[in-house]
C-alpha cells in the first residue's frame, strides 16, 4: 500500500467516526473536525444537481443541520464498510467508500441502508482534503425504506 492510499484511508476512517459519532448525538456534531476533512472549495454531484461551493460559514452551518436530519429520519448509526483508494497521481486519488446506515422507520421497524460514494481526495497543500464526491439518490432510499 502506498503512502497516499494510507493517507486517504485514515481520512476515511476518522471521517467515518466523526459522522458517526455525529449521528448519535447532536452534542459530537465535530463542525472543525468536518470541515477539516474538505478542501477551501468543493463540488458535489446527487442525482438532483451538481453544485459547488466554499468551504465556509454557510457550510458550517449546514453540518450539523444534515446530522439533524438523519437522526430526524430515524438513523442510528452510519459505518464505512468498505475503502477502496485509487491513487490517480502523486497528490490525488479515488476513494471508493461503502457506507451502513442503520435506522429504526416511522413503523417503528429497524433496517439498513447500504450505498457506495465516491470521493476525490487531494494531498496538495500536505493534508488530505475532499475536493469532490458523487452519491447516489439518498431521498428515494430513504422513500423505499419509510423513512421520509
Amino acid at each position: 500500500m502506498t503512502d497516499l492510499e494510507t493517507t486517504v484511508r485514515e481520512l476515511f476512517n476518522d471521517y467515518g467516526r466523526i459522522s458517526n459519532d455525529a449521528l448519535k448525538d447532536a452534542s459530537l456534531v465535530d463542525i472543525d473536525g468536518m470541515t477539516a476533512f474538505f478542501a477551501a472549495y468543493f463540488v458535489g454531484s446527487t442525482p438532483q444537481a451538481v453544485f459547488g461551493g466554499p468551504n465556509d460559514e454557510k457550510f458550517r452551518e449546514v453540518i450539523p443541520k444534515g446530522f439533524a436530519r438523519y437522526r430526524e429520519v430515524g438513523g442510528k448509526q452510519m459505518l464505512i464498510t468498505g475503502i477502496k483508494v485509487t491513487p490517480l497521481n502523486d497528490l490525488h486519488a479515488l476513494a471508493e467508500v461503502g457506507w451502513d446506515f442503520a435506522y429504526l422507520n416511522k413503523s417503528g421497524e429497524s433496517g439498513n441502508i447500504r450505498f457506495t460514494n465516491f470521493y476525490f481526495i487531494t494531498v496538495a497543500g500536505g493534508r488530505p482534503r475532499i475536493f469532490a464526491y458523487i452519491t447516489g439518490d439518498e431521498e428515494k432510499a430513504m422513500k423505499d425504506h419509510g423513512l421520509v
